[in-house]
């Protein structure tokens, strides 16, 4: 992309990531309405304003009524242009045909945290920072509290939690020290979870593991909690619903679980045909809704990851909507 490109201005709230490419994979530009559908601190939403000038509009979602309230503040100067609705992203077709709006002209989805809610302690999202035992995204949507789910968990169910969304070995050893001290009252704050989590790991597999073991246990529950892949399956498919054909979705994703569903929900909807093998001919009349830009994710500039580290996970993934006949 030109260098003549302006990036956003960096917020404590969350850095956006990967903007350039965003931009480019998009194609913004004036005259257009784009969704951004995990507002956050509202970073890529200004960029989307700034590079659809003079009256390009963005409409921002998110489930969490502070990130609302902290990009509509920094977005106030576009006026009009801007507008921000609190809801999950997999509602995001009930959300324009509330606008009264038949289609967007790109959309993006950047399913990580953000950066304010792993550092404000008070959300219980990082281990790092004593916090309540919350970690919901939405906190008015609903969604049970750490320690409402933690109530609801057995040794079995937690520990397939996370095995299956932290991929953290030891998971069953690590559900069972997390149930038995939560259930003698020992866990009260996400600062006690940690310390659980961190001594049921045994001696010789904690020294071959590169990463501390309660990020792995705290995604998991994160995860789960929040039910964020299923939201993330149902939007993938959403998505084609909301952009026009033409347009382009890009879709952001920090883990392996998430870039997955993004994967293969592309996959399916560019495949032209469902047919058994075998069959002579097609049957199905499957159309293909996607073509798929991005054969192989994108990631973030050596440079990015080195002012932002955060960056180093995230993929991005394009894909182009097509006419339907």
């Amino acid at each position: 992309m030109s260098s003549s490109i302006t990036l956003p201005n960096a917020s404590s709230y969350h850095v956006p990531i990967m903007v350039e490419q965003i931009l480019q994979h998009l194609h913004v530009s004036a005259h257009h309405t784009y969704l951004d559908a995990t507002l956050g601190g509202g970073g890529h939403s200004e960029a989307l304003l700034q590079h659809s000038s003079p009256d390009g509009k963005v409409i921002g979602l998110d489930r969490d009524p502070e990130a609302i309230l902290e990009a509509s503040t920094r977005l106030a100067p576009f006026g009009d242009r801007f507008q921000a609705v609190q809801s999950n992203y997999s509602a995001m077709r009930t959300v324009l045909d509330d606008l009264g709006i038949d289609f967007v002209d790109g959309l993006l989805l950047d399913a990580g945290v953000s950066s304010h809610q792993l550092d404000d302690a008070d959300r219980g999202f990082s281990f790092r920072n004593s916090g309540p035992l919350d970690m919901r995204m939405g906190p008015d949507d609903n969604t049970p509290t750490l320690e409402q789910f933690l109530h609801t968990q057995d040794e079995e169910s937690l520990a397939k939690i996370l095995k299956e969304y932290g991929e953290l070995k030891g998971s069953y050893r690590v559900a069972k020290a997390i149930i038995s001290a939560f259930s003698a009252g020992k866990i009260t704050n996400t600062g006690e979870l940690s310390q659980v989590v961190v001594s049921a790991i045994q001696p010789g597999l904690m020294r071959r593991m590169n990463i501390n073991p309660a990020t792995l246990a705290f995604q998991a529950l994160r995860i789960a909690i929040n039910d964020e892949l299923s939201h993330l399956r149902e939007a993938v498919y959403s998505a084609v619903e909301c952009v026009r054909p033409g347009g382009y979705i890009a879709l952001m994703c920090f883990h392996s679980l998430e870039d997955r569903i993004v994967k293969q929900g592309f996959r399916h909807l560019a495949n032209p045909c469902e047919c058994p093998p075998g069959l002579p001919a097609c049957v199905c009349h499957k159309q293909p809704r996607l073509e798929i830009v991005t054969r192989k994710p994108l990631k973030a500039s050596d440079k990015e990851c080195e002012a932002n580290p955060r960056a180093r996970s995230a993929v991005l993934r394009i894909a182009k909507v097509l006419p339907t006949t």
